[in-house]
């Protein structure tokens, strides 16, 4: 009797546990602490394309590769190796825009070019090779040590089988230069993984 007893009581607790369990058809997406990591840009739906809004969308009839971006963000760091900012760059028609957001650099005015390799080791950055095409307009660093500016450098791409491309084998870098000490003082690789 005894026996039957436990069994029955096994029984009943097996089920409880089955009831409680989250048997939902619905599962949430997994989160950062599942082990999961954001994703942009991409379409994670197989099969689907998302169709292309704004600019993209008006832009969209150019025959090319399919690893042709029209968007890169470009981390800049300065001689310490610290993070001070973005640069943002579009391919357009005539070449690309290139939109600045840094921080804590030096009072003045700064070159911005970009150079022929895709490396910019500290301090000195000049593991980033030589100037890459014409070199874009300076920019005027403000007391407080900020620049926010949209530049426009021609003859450059984004398109990966052109030859003027920035995302070419081995790289390219953007580098800001102090005019005043002529040492480079910011650097960014110029890469599609974003």
């Amino acid at each position: 009797m005894k026996r039957w007893f436990l069994l029955v009581l096994a029984m009943a607790f097996l089920l409880f546990l089955a009831a409680c369990g989250n048997d939902n058809s619905e599962t949430e997406p997994a989160t950062e602490t599942d082990g999961a990591t954001e994703v942009e840009d991409e379409n994670v739906n197989e099969g689907e394309e998302t169709p292309p809004n704004g600019e993209e969308a008006e832009d969209n009839s150019d025959e090319g590769s399919s690893e042709d971006l029209m968007f890169v963000t470009v981390d800049l760091m300065n001689s310490d190796g610290d993070s001070i900012g973005t640069a943002e760059i579009a391919d357009e028609e005539n070449g690309v825009t290139v939109v600045l957001d840094l921080t804590d650099l030096e009072t003045g005015t700064h070159k911005v070019q970009f150079l022929n390799a895709g490396k910019c080791e500290v301090p000195d950055f000049e593991t980033a090779g030589e100037v890459y095409g014409e070199e874009l307009p300076s920019v005027d660093v403000g007391d407080d040590g900020t620049v926010q500016e949209e530049l426009t450098a021609e003859g450059f791409t984004l398109k990966t089988e052109e030859e003027n491309s920035l995302l070419q084998e081995g790289g390219t870098s953007l580098v800001l230069e102090s005019e005043e000490s002529s040492e480079r003082v910011a650097c960014g690789v110029v890469t599609g993984e974003n």
